[in-house]
C-alpha cells in the first residue's frame, strides 16, 4: 500500500463522515477535502514514481465510491430524487458493471482514465456543490451530468472495443 493509495482510501471515510453530519460548513469541508485527495493521490504517485495497477483501480474505485455516498446524503432530504441519483450515477454505475463483466468472463480490457470521465466526476462534485449551497439549481446540473454520462458511456464503449480489437490482432 503506497502512499498515494492511502491517500485515496481516505475518500471512504470522508464519505461515511458526509453521510454522518448535518450543517453546510462541515459538508463543505468534507468535500473540500474528498477533492484534495482525488488531486494530491495522482500527483503524489506520479512526483514518487510509484503509479501501479492497484493505483490505478483503487483512486477510481475510491473516486466513485465518494461521489455515490455523498450524493446519496442527499436522498434523505427533499433536493434529490431517485431518478435523479440514478442519472447522477449512471457513468458510474455503466463502468463499474463493465469492469466485474470483464473480470468475471476473463476478459482483459485496458481502459485508462478518459477526459469524458473526468468531466463527468467533476461536473459531479460541482453538483453536490450545489446540492449543499443552492439545492434549488440542481435540476440543471443532472442534466448536465446526464448528457456528459451518455458522452463518457460512448466513449469508454468505444475504447473498450478497440482495446479488444487490439489485443485480439495481436493474438
Amino acid at each position: 500500500m503506497t502512499l498515494p493509495n492511502l491517500i485515496s482510501a481516505l475518500r471512504l471515510p470522508i464519505a461515511a463522515a458526509f453521510l454522518a453530519v448535518d450543517g453546510v460548513l462541515w459538508r463543505g469541508l468534507l468535500l473540500f477535502f474528498g477533492g484534495v485527495t482525488d488531486a494530491m493521490d495522482g500527483w503524489l504517485a506520479r512526483k514518487l514514481g510509484v503509479q501501479s495497477e492497484a493505483g490505478a483501480v483503487i483512486d477510481p474505485l475510491f473516486d466513485k465510491l465518494f461521489v455515490i455516498i455523498a450524493l446519496a446524503a442527499f436522498l434523505r432530504e427533499p433536493y434529490l430524487s431517485w431518478p435523479e441519483f440514478a442519472v447522477l450515477i449512471s457513468r458510474d454505475l455503466y463502468v463499474g458493471s463493465g469492469f466485474i463483466v470483464a473480470k468475471t468472463i476473463r476478459v482483459a480490457v485496458s481502459v485508462r482514465s478518459r477526459f469524458s470521465g473526468k468531466l463527468v466526476t467533476f461536473l459531479q462534485l460541482v453538483t453536490l456543490f450545489v446540492l449543499l449551497f443552492t439545492p434549488g439549481q440542481v435540476d440543471l446540473f443532472v442534466v448536465v451530468v446526464g448528457v456528459a454520462s451518455v458522452i463518457a458511456i460512448l466513449d469508454y464503449t468505444s475504447a473498450g472495443i478497440a482495446s479488444l480489437r487490439k489485443r485480439h490482432q495481436e493474438a
